[in-house]
């Protein structure tokens, strides 16, 4: 035991010593204590791994040294299998809960908080999810496959049913009793506000911490108690849920269901939590990650599917940009050099319609357009497009003209600029309108459709020009 923590034990008693630190590596010694088999080792371990440094270290162990490691903990520390898991997002977490068998996975899964096991389960195979659900602890798989109702990106499925909720007729005396002696079991709850509820859960009001602490010995909750609370709806939609904090100075806001019982609390720090992971995502999905996380210590099978799932379509995407040109193909055998200008002219039109559809999907998401507002973002684009394209197609004339002697090839490709990159503007400013109304989402796939249809039309006015060019010329 004592060669495996000395290096942690070293750690920690070279805080100071920020350069050793950042250049420690505890992966080695946690594969030895893994492949010993030695669960309690392990525990020990884990407990000492300083947090920064445990992702890191846990990753670098394969797939089958990690489903090992959480099978010990399992066995011994469900707890601190669960606290691990979350140093992970919800992909990475499930997919190594998805490795054990369904006993060990239920042991850690009941440790998490409500939150992040319906986050985990949400992400599993139904097959999968209901092989744990089954092997819970009975009410916690009740309140979870309630919970697991509810889309993940609303105040359901964001709020946590560990709170602290006393009856009316419940006084200051009996609270606190209450709390001193449930003081592990209350140790994941909401502790800043306490809800006061009646024999059907119905919500009442809710009472600061700091007013129960400074009341007077036998006072009733509902002399301390605020009414009418604020409360939100279980369906409550992120968006309004960010709104909502932004407006109001509170931590967290008791949900409700229709009738006015108390379901649970959504707190801000999981909003502000879902907030980053949803642009996280839509930057994942710009970049061409489709189809949820991707991280390189996933399944290799999984990643295929997950690249494939984007490629694919866009290889078909570009087939069709080639069949313009090969229609063309009399046209490029007799002025060869067009082909080095044909990119130059898509590529630079085509970033101009993804500036657009930069602007269209941001204020989308601050809810400043909707669909309908598509004739107006069309308008406004067809301005900055017309004087852009004349800037830059005059531009590209002169210096086609300069470096190849050719003026008509000149006035071909910077001729084709202004109308290629007025398309590509009105597209790239429309097109995310035109998937948000076919509920599909925009930031995955505006980009691709974009460069598409532009890389299609910039080659067919360059091509369309330079035939009616050379048949001019005779």
């Amino acid at each position: 035991m004592d060669q495996v923590t000395v290096p942690v034990r070293k750690y920690q008693a070279s805080t100071m010593n920020d350069q050793y630190c950042a250049n420690l590596d505890f992966s080695e010694e946690l594969k030895q204590i893994v492949s010993s088999g030695h669960a309690e080792h392990l525990a020990a371990f884990m407990h000492l791994l300083p947090p920064e440094d445990t992702p890191y270290t846990i990753s670098h162990l394969d797939v089958a040294g990690r489903t090992h490691m959480f099978s010990m903990l399992a066995s011994v520390n469900a707890d601190l299998a669960a606290d691990l898991m979350k140093h992970f997002v919800d992909e990475q977490a499930a997919d190594m809960i998805d490795q054990l068998d369904p006993g060990e996975a239920a042991a850690i899964v009941d440790e998490m908080d409500s939150d992040e096991q319906t986050d985990v389960l949400a992400e599993l195979d139904i097959a999968d999810a209901e092989a744990i659900l089954d092997r819970m602890d009975p009410a916690e798989a009740a309140d979870a496959r309630n919970r697991l109702r509810y889309e993940d990106q609303s105040a359901g499925g964001l709020m946590i049913t560990e709170l602290l909720a006393y009856q009316l007729d419940q006084d200051v005396d009996n609270v606190i009793h209450d709390l001193r002696a449930h003081v592990e079991e209350y140790g994941d709850c909401e502790v800043r506000y306490l809800y006061v509820i009646d024999g059907s859960r119905q919500l009442n009001g809710v009472v600061t911490m700091r007013s129960l602490v400074m009341a007077q010995p036998g006072q009733m909750l509902t002399h301390l108690m605020v009414t009418s609370p604020r409360t939100v709806s279980d369906q409550t939609s992120l968006e309004d849920l960010e709104d909502l904090f932004d407006r109001v100075d509170y931590s967290a806001v008791p949900v409700v269901d229709g009738a006015g019982r108390l379901l649970g609390v959504v707190q801000r720090a999981a909003v502000q939590e879902a907030l980053s992971e949803s642009a996280s995502e839509n930057l994942l999905k710009v970049s061409g990650i489709v189809a949820g996380e991707e991280f390189r210590g996933m399944p290799l099978q999984s990643r295929v599917v997950r690249r494939l799932t984007f490629l694919m379509p866009i290889m078909l995407l570009l087939l069709a940009s080639a069949t313009i040109i090969a229609l063309f193909q009399t046209t490029v055998e007799k002025l060869p050099i067009l082909a080095a200008f044909l990119p130059v002219v898509a590529g630079l039109c085509g970033s101009g319609g993804n500036q657009a559809v930069g602007v269209s999907l941001r204020e989308i998401s601050l809810g400043l357009i909707k669909p309908s507002d598509w004739p107006q973002v069309v308008g406004k684009e067809l301005a900055v497009a017309l004087l852009t394209g004349l800037i830059l197609g005059a531009s590209l004339i002169g210096i086609v003209w300069l470096w190849q002697g050719n003026l008509p090839l000149a006035l071909v490709v910077g001729g084709a600029v202004p109308v290629v990159i007025l398309v590509a503007k009105c597209v790239g400013g429309g097109v995310p309108l035109l998937l948000r109304s076919l509920k599909v989402d925009p930031a995955m796939a505006s980009g691709p459709m974009v460069t598409t249809i532009v890389d299609l039309f910039s080659f067919f006015v360059v091509l369309l020009l330079a035939t009616w060019m050379l048949a001019w010329m005779g």
